[in-house]
C-alpha cells in the first residue's frame, strides 16, 4: 500500500475514534512536529502547561490591544 492510500485509510479510522483517543492522536502529532522543529523539552512542557490552563479556563483570555497598551 502506498503512502497516499495509507493516509486515506488512517483518516477513515480517525473519524471512528472517540474523543479521548483523538486527543491522544492529536498530542502525538503535535509532539512529533515539535520534535522535528527542535523544540526543547522545557519549552514543550511550558506549552503543555499553557494548553492545559487554556483548556481548563478558555474564557480566561486577555485582549491583545489591552496587553499592548498596558505593556
Amino acid at each position: 500500500m502506498d503512502l497516499s492510500a495509507r493516509k486515506y485509510s488512517f483518516i477513515e479510522e480517525v473519524f471512528k475514534v472517540e474523543e479521548d483517543t483523538f486527543e491522544k492522536l492529536e498530542m502525538t502529532l503535535k509532539k512529533d512536529k515539535l520534535d522535528k522543529l527542535g523544540v526543547s523539552s522545557e519549552h514543550k512542557d511550558e506549552l503543555d502547561k499553557r494548553l492545559e490552563a487554556y483548556r481548563e479556563n478558555p474564557q480566561d483570555l486577555l485582549e491583545w490591544d489591552s496587553v499592548k497598551k498596558n505593556w
